[in-house]
């Protein structure tokens, strides 16, 4: 620890013990500390030379950008530390400031007539013509900082500068405007109203305030479309979301706009409650977009409920830790009241359905136990960033306690697998099968080229992790029972093909782990896979989950095969769907569900209209 982070100390703990004094609340202490420590956090990444944040890349690989295993610049991350560093407030800060800002609106395309005007690359090192392929996105994140900047900072910045951030501001706010993206991605269609909303006030632009009060109702039209989010149950653009609805709040000044903003923040709210474990204190499955497993210590969510949750505290913020934070210190965030309790209060023996996307129909299915909670989405693929069934058991302790199936291919889960499967309770009846065409680590920025590839490995996997010591697991006539102090699990593996093959469950234990492998392709097959020439790629199981002490008392599950179909029944539930490799037109077609031999009903999560 050094001098300036042992000097936090003492106010970190007074802004703790203000807090957790027996009255909610959020000190503002507790935001100038989150400044101070986000910008300390990025201080030892700048770059004198460059006058920008630096990152040194390694050699996994990552969508967008070509750039391996060298020392490059960000573009993003560089303003967002500006911003920070003008809410520090000093006047060496300021300086600094204002150097970064200089040097990255130099990196924006401004050329109209560019096929990625108004964008940056995500490094200095890789202007946007250079990516794989460039990212429309950075317009709408480098603006809405921008905006920040100029709306809390701009008379300090200097008369020339700040000319040069409105222009950058307009220059994205028209890349946002020409590039109209689908409403359905959800966190961009909100941020890039934000963007345009607010830059067409600022340069007071009739014509790009057309546009933005437009696009405002058709986002809300889109919403309207299933009373939920496309992007669905997702801890990292759910924030991304609210955080812009919030920017709405504070800096829009248009009456209707702000109107329709505070409905549509409404039901995200209402939409993250549904999905909140409390016992637990983290989002329970499915999720549509997710970078990590564990929630962490969300402080933007402690702050929305003004310091009830009791999850951010000084001890557990570390420096790292304290980089979005800053994020949170600027904006006001809200929770509306009355679903404030379903954060803080658990609801045992409570389940949620929900109805995600309209066609094909999409919903997901949570279930709360006393002592675990489990979600599932009806259909998916196992893209990197999916959750399609993720459940998390024990207490509220870090880091999380969570069960997971995924897809692998090489160390890498596989975008052309799909998911499809029945939840009832804590009990899941589920398809896996491959799509052709489709994606290898990528849905569609890294494609399977003419239905072939190579492949060392390939495999489902079930991963229990955070066991307590003395968990038992073993597996009799190809059944999982798996006994804890924590959680019990039943899983069974129904039907499993992968061309000639009939795949076995394989069970590896660890100190507080249990890892389900189902080897479709083993690594002492041939490497080539050849979608053709895969008649039948397939596995089909049952999971079900109980608390500590609980029972099973579900029946065997049974199978029909033909046709190139599957038909599925455990108890109450019944899935049908394709066993052959096919489009996922092909494979959404042939999925069907039912409980008590009724078509599941799509649920919404709301009937009342926001457009």
């Amino acid at each position: 620890m050094d001098r300036r982070q042992f000097a936090l100390v003492p106010a970190l703990a007074a802004a703790a013990c203000a807090r957790q004094g027996g009255k909610p609340g959020w000190p503002a202490a507790w935001d100038r500390l989150l400044v101070r420590k986000a910008v300390e956090s990025l201080d030892h990444r700048y770059d004198p030379d460059k006058a920008m944040i630096q990152a040194i890349l390694g050699p996994e690989y990552r969508y967008h950008t070509r750039l391996r295993e060298c020392r490059a610049h960000p573009t993003r991350d560089s303003l967002d530390y500006a911003l920070l560093l003008l809410e520090e407030g000093s006047k060496p800060r300021l300086v600094r400031a204002q150097a970064i800002l200089d040097r990255v609106l130099h990196l924006q395309v401004i050329d109209p007539e560019s096929k990625w005007y108004g964008i940056w690359g995500w490094y200095m090192e890789e202007p946007p013509d250079k990516m794989a392929p460039a990212d429309w996105n950075w317009a709408d994140f480098n603006g809405s900082l921008l905006l920040l900047t100029e709306f809390r900072h701009g008379a300090r910045l200097g008369g020339a500068l700040r000319a040069r951030v409105r222009e950058a501001i307009r220059h994205a706010a028209y890349s946002v405007k020409r590039r109209n993206v689908s409403m359905s991605y959800t966190n961009i269609a909100v941020k890039g109203t934000f963007v345009t909303l607010a830059a067409s006030e600022l340069l007071a632009d009739s014509e790009l305030g057309a546009y933005a009060g437009d696009r405002i109702v058709r986002l809300a039209r889109a919403i309207d479309e299933t009373g939920s989010f496309a992007e669905y149950n997702s801890p990292t653009y759910a924030r991304v979301s609210i955080t812009n609805l919030t920017r709405i709040r504070m800096y829009v000044k248009d009456a209707e706009a702000r109107r329709r903003a505070a409905l549509i923040e409404s039901r995200f709210w209402l939409h993250l409650a549904a999905h909140w474990d409390a016992a637990r204190r983290q989002f329970t499955g499915p999720m549509s977009r997710c970078y990590s497993n564990d929630a962490g210590y969300p402080v933007w969510i402690e702050k929305a409920l003004g310091g009830r949750l009791g999850l951010a505290n000084p001890d557990n913020r570390s420096t790292q830790a304290a980089g979005n934070d800053g994020e949170t210190a600027i904006h006001d965030y809200r929770c509306p009241t009355d679903l404030i309790p379903r954060f803080l209060t658990p609801g045992a023996g409570a389940g949620h359905r929900e109805l995600f996307i309209a066609a094909p129909a999409t919903s997901g299915t949570s279930w709360f136990g006393r002592d675990f909670s489990i979600g599932s989405a009806n259909r998916s693929d196992f893209w990197v960033q999916r959750r399609p069934l993720i459940g998390y058991f024990g207490d509220a302790s870090r880091p999380a306690r969570t069960v997971q199936l995924r897809v692998i291919k090489d160390g890498y889960d596989f975008s052309s697998a799909l998911f499809f499967s029945v939840q009832q309770g804590p009990r899941i009846l589920g398809l896996v099968n491959f799509r052709n065409p489709g994606g290898d680590k990528h849905i569609s920025l890294d494609p399977i080229k003419d239905g072939r590839f190579e492949c060392g490995r390939l495999f489902l996997e079930l991963d229990f992790e955070g066991l307590p010591d003395g968990f038992e697991a073993d597996s009799v006539d190809g059944v999982l029972r798996l006994k804890s102090s924590l959680l019990q699990a039943r899983f069974q593996i129904i039907s499993a093909r992968f061309g000639g093959r009939r795949p076995e469950m394989k069970l590896t234990p660890s100190t507080q782990s249990l890892t389900v492998t189902l080897d479709f392709k083993p690594a002492a097959a041939p490497r080539l896979v050849r979608w053709s020439d895969i008649a039948d790629a397939h596995a089909a199981f049952a999971l079900e989950l109980a608390d500590a002490g609980g029972a099973f008392t579900t029946p065997a599950p049974s199978a029909r095969q033909g046709g190139g179909l599957i038909h599925l029944a455990w108890g109450p539930l019944e899935l049908t769907g394709a066993t052959r490799v096919d489009s996922a037109a092909a494979q959404n077609a042939a999925f069907g569900e039912s409980i008590g031999g009724r078509p599941v009903a799509p649920v919404r999560l709301s009937q009342d209209p926001l457009a």
